[in-house]
């Protein structure tokens, strides 16, 4: 049994993975790579040029809920929770999102089922299309804010609590889809739709941390450059 409450610098990368696979997407979004042998996260992440208490104050946060950072402190690197959200969205609008629409297609494909297949296409149509504009206003908006507070060249008249104020909650509308799935499709269901009911909840998830991610590191840690940069 892990009796970790956290992880630091001098644990092994491969024991961090091992712990919860989850941490493979995190290693995917800083760009590092897989063949790490028994080298420590420390070790893994100056290797890679990534801020070693950043990627740690993120691991923490998914595997424990956590972290010793989600004050704000300012030895946390701005620009590298942006690079990492941003190979997020990439990864859920160019892969995960196509991957699980035609999965979803093929999972409800029936005959007794059409009036059904078309409104679930729909709906989950409308909703990428809301998490992509989410997701776009952050790259055109939010990050470059970011990058030019930390040069000293920020609007002066955008604040990070205008993102807080406005931020959603980006999964919500994809547990109404696996509500809908569980509770309302009668069709034949198989593996294929396991697998996809399967990858729904996985994904739901996923988002969720995301959003954590930024309530929790980005959000207080950019706050507290601007108070320091206000003085």
């Amino acid at each position: 049994m892990n009796t970790k409450t956290r992880y630091t610098e001098s644990d092994k990368m491969c024991a961090l993975v091992c712990q919860n696979h989850y941490m493979l997407f995190i290693l995917s979004r800083f760009g590092i790579p897989m063949g790490f042998g028994e080298s420590s996260i420390g070790e893994v992440c100056r290797k890679n040029r990534i801020d070693t208490p950043t990627f740690l104050a993120v691991a923490n946060l998914f595997l424990y809920g956590r972290t010793d950072q989600s004050s704000g402190k300012t030895d946390l690197d701005p620009e590298a929770i942006v690079r990492y959200l941003h190979n997020s969205h990439e990864y859920f609008l160019d892969y995960r999102f196509p991957t699980l629409r035609d999965n979803l297609s093929e999972a409800i494909r029936g005959k007794d089922q059409k009036d059904v297949s078309v409104a679930v296409m729909r709906f989950f149509d409308e909703y990428v299309a809301e998490v992509r504009k989410h997701m776009q206003y952050e790259e055109k908006k939010v990050f470059p804010y970011i990058r030019a507070l930390v040069k000293g060249k920020a609007d002066p008249d955008y604040h990070i609590d205008i993102f807080q104020k406005q931020h959603n909650q980006i999964e919500s509308r994809l547990n109404e889809l696996r509500d809908i799935l569980l509770k309302y499709y009668t069709g034949k269901t198989g593996h294929a739709f396991n697998a996809t009911l399967f990858n729904i909840f996985t994904c739901a998830e996923d988002l969720r941390q995301h959003n954590v991610l930024e309530d929790v590191l980005l959000v207080p840690l950019i706050e507290k450059i601007e108070r320091a940069k206000a003085r």
